[in-house]
């Protein structure tokens, strides 16, 4: 697979991602599809997701939110089959917290599939926007190889 061919699947990806679309997100996806948050504190924002996980997430995420969060792509590069995406968001919260973060994410294409995500963001800002109603707060998670509850 090229490395524009690459971009174009990254690119769906955040479209379907967009849309809140969860057969779209799966559809995008590898079988052993794995997303990871590259964040460190707190452990509730460290999380390893594998694709239904993932595919849940939007839709969770944006049913806090006055409007569904959008990301949209600042710039795209490629190579071979990575893909490295810079990004942003703004959204408002039912909390009336405002939800401006910035995104670096790197992909991981294999067979026009993504099989690989790995975010990094601002974890101060998620959790001073999160903290009041923890998305993740009862379902499972992993940290450091181990599962745990948030």
């Amino acid at each position: 697979m090229s490395a524009e061919n690459s971009k174009q699947v990254v690119g769906r990806w955040f479209d379907a991602v967009n849309r809140g679309d969860p057969s779209g997100i799966l559809a995008l996806l590898s079988e052993d599809f794995v997303f990871e948050a590259m964040l460190r504190q707190p452990a509730w924002l460290k999380y390893h997701w594998n694709r239904e996980q993932f595919a849940a997430t939007p839709a969770a995420m944006s049913a806090l939110m006055e409007a569904p969060m959008a990301m949209e792509i600042v710039s795209m590069i490629a190579e071979d089959d990575m893909v490295a995406v810079e990004a942003t968001s703004d959204a408002l919260l039912k909390n009336g917290r405002r939800y401006d973060n910035a995104y670096h994410f790197v992909f991981r294409v294999r067979n026009d599939l993504i099989a690989e995500a790995r975010e990094y963001s601002c974890s101060h800002l998620a959790q001073y926007c999160f903290s009041d109603f923890n998305p993740w707060a009862g379902r499972e998670f992993e940290q450091d190889g181990a599962s745990a509850i948030a």
